[in-house]
């Protein structure tokens, strides 16, 4: 049974797909966890957001046996979607106000932040690579800075749908002797059909307009991946290398922003890598130090990086957020949060 007198801590991470939720006593134990439908209220709206997280809520208070009139003390939020200040508390307030009681307060952030809050103690920076791309840098003062991040339309630079995008147009542009490409496309064909479908560029057309879906034109990427890694397919490696590239100019991108403080960490700047692209760490690798390297020939600030992968879901560091804002220090074993797999020396 719980004690009324007890602090519990909520963090929610909310992607574009799911959306978790770690309940937390105030001595850092998990005490529930849920998983939840999509909160980015750019795709379902508002009000929806607000019932989803709210349910989420309720959910994990009954699992950690916590009554309905006892409300957690805070519940960090680390969003997709919450990018603007404006949406940002528009979240906040909605929940306060209309649904009193689930918590006493509220702390809400983008999505990048959470994968920073569960790995590093101090700040660091985050690079999400799945379906799209975003990088967030926070600086020991609580700083926040951005690059990236304005889906597809705008870039997503290194992203699922980038790299398929850029396999795809190279084929096109090459039967149209538009910008011909030096490599047969006879592998990216196969696996085109294999994914689409579709025998030929003009039945393609489908997945273009009336059946444009996002996320299933960025699962050709894992074909290019295997094409990349198996078959040592030359566009395929082509396409990761330049992915890896523009990830790293990202770090590039906000590397005058970088508090000193982060510079000097053991290992150097601390990056949090977040998506499945990452796990083509292989065939992103060198375009990634080629793009590390070309950038800091101009701008000579970051002479070492350490990658890492979340161990623990960003809930955990949004749960340590949320403990911050109403003066709370939960403990967290940033060790455990996640490890290395790659030290890049520039």
């Amino acid at each position: 049974m719980t004690d009324a007198n007890m602090k519990y801590f909520g963090g929610i991470e909310g992607g574009a797909t799911q959306t978790t939720m770690v309940l937390l006593d105030g001595g850092g134990k998990l005490l529930s966890e849920t998983v939840g439908p999509c909160t980015n209220h750019w795709l379902v709206g508002m009000d929806e957001c607000l019932k989803r997280l709210s349910d989420l809520m309720l959910d994990c208070k009954q699992k950690a046996g916590i009554t309905t009139i006892q409300p957690i003390t805070s519940v960090g939020l680390t969003l997709s979607g919450g990018d603007s200040e404006e949406a940002r508390n528009k979240i906040r307030n909605g929940l306060l106000e209309q649904y009193p009681g689930l918590s006493q307060e509220y702390d809400v952030y983008c999505d990048t932040v959470g994968a920073i809050a569960t790995a590093c103690e101090n700040g660091g920076m985050s690079i999400i690579s799945g379906t799209g791309s975003n990088c967030q840098l926070l600086n020991p003062d609580g700083k926040l800075y951005r690059c990236g991040g304005w889906g597809h339309m705008m870039g997503d630079e290194g992203g699922a749908f980038w790299i398929s995008q850029y396999c795809v147009k190279k084929m096109y542009d090459k039967e149209d002797n538009f910008d011909p490409c030096p490599h047969d496309m006879h592998f990216l064909k196969q696996a085109m059909e294999k994914h689409f479908g579709t025998s030929d560029r003009m039945a393609m057309l489908e997945h273009l307009y009336t059946k444009f879906d996002k996320s299933f034109f960025a699962g050709l990427c894992k074909e290019i991946a295997r094409g990349a890694l198996e078959e040592k397919d030359p566009l395929c490696i082509q396409a990761f290398h330049a992915a890896g590239y523009a990830l790293a100019r990202h770090v590039i991108a906000l590397s005058p922003k970088i508090d000193k403080k982060l510079l000097d960490e053991p290992g150097g700047l601390h990056i949090v890598c977040v998506g499945s692209v990452w796990k083509s760490w292989e065939l992103l690798q060198p375009g990634f130090k080629d793009g590390m390297s070309t950038g800091l020939k101009q701008t000579p600030i970051v002479t070492q990086v350490t990658l890492l992968q979340l161990q623990k879901s960003a809930a955990y560091g949004a749960a340590y957020l949320g403990a911050k804002c109403v003066g709370y220090r939960l403990p967290m074993d940033f060790k455990a949060g996640a490890k290395i797999f790659a030290n890049i020396k520039i």
